[in-house]
Formats: C-alpha cells, structure tokens, sequence
C-alpha cells in the first residue's frame, strides 16, 4: 500500500510540476514586465500620448501606467490560477494518503473490524479451534524442547 500511494504521489508531483513551470514562467514574464523596462515603456508611452492627443503630460502618464496595471493584475491572476491548477492536482494523493491514515488507525486500534481480517478468519480455520485444544490448554503443555542448562 505505501508503495502505490509513493507511485500515486510520484505521478501527481510530476503533473504539478509541469503546470507550476508554466504558472512561473508567466509569473516571472509578468515580474520582469513590473520591474525592468516597464518604466522606460511608461514614459515613452507617456509622451506619445501628450503629444498625439493635447493632453498635459501627468495625465498622459497617469494613463499609461493605469493601462501597464492593469495588464499586469490580468498577467499576475492568470499565473495565479495555474498555481492553484498545479496544487490541486496533489489533492487525489492527499486525499488518498488521509483514507490510507485513517484506514491503519482503526486497523491498529481494533483489529477484529478490519476487513482484511475479517475475511482471514473466513478463510482460514482458527488453528487452536482445530486441532480441538484452547488456548489456555496450549499454554499449559509441555515445551517441545526439554530446557537448557
């Protein structure tokens, strides 16, 4: 069981980290969009506004960062929404290491339910029962082996 759930896992963590490289990739086009050549972009933009349409150059700025914010808020949410694809895909092996957990807790603190042995004393004869002695007369039998000195 542990083997399949680390095959299950193994499985899952190489999906995620197929769609988390591309969830970064766009995070990180968007990061150096913000932090490199935004400003230089700005500007310019910025002055070709003031020019070409009459108006002061704050205002023309003010427009092109507000066009430039909300192109990176658009490329930051879709980076976003890739992350949670990418995490969500390890929630089948969460979910089934949880059940797995759960299931050894109660197979440890009560045996007798467990349905795996449930269906070995079906199957298979209790051997103090069939060879006709209790467990109390098997205990109280001479050793096979004579002791040791």
């Amino acid at each position: 069981m542990f083997e399949l759930q680390l095959e299950l896992l193994s499985v899952d963590s190489q999906e995620a980290r197929r769609k988390a490289i591309s969830a970064l990739a766009l995070g990180g086009s968007a990061a150096t969009l913000g932090a490199s050549m935004i400003t230089v972009l700005m500007i310019a933009l910025g002055f070709l506004l003031h020019e070409q349409a009459d108006l002061t150059v704050g205002l023309s700025l003010l427009i092109v960062c507000a066009v430039t914010l909300v192109l990176i808020v658009t490329l930051a949410g879709i980076a976003f929404r890739l992350l949670r694809a990418a995490s969500s895909a390890l929630a089948e092996t969460k979910s089934e290491f949880l059940e797995n957990l759960r299931w050894i807790k109660a197979t440890i603190i009560s045996p007798d339910t467990s349905a795996r042995n449930q269906l070995r004393s079906e199957s298979y004869p209790d051997p103090v029962e069939a060879n006709g002695r209790s467990y109390h007369a098997a205990s109280t039998a001479s050793p096979p082996f004579p002791k040791q000195r």
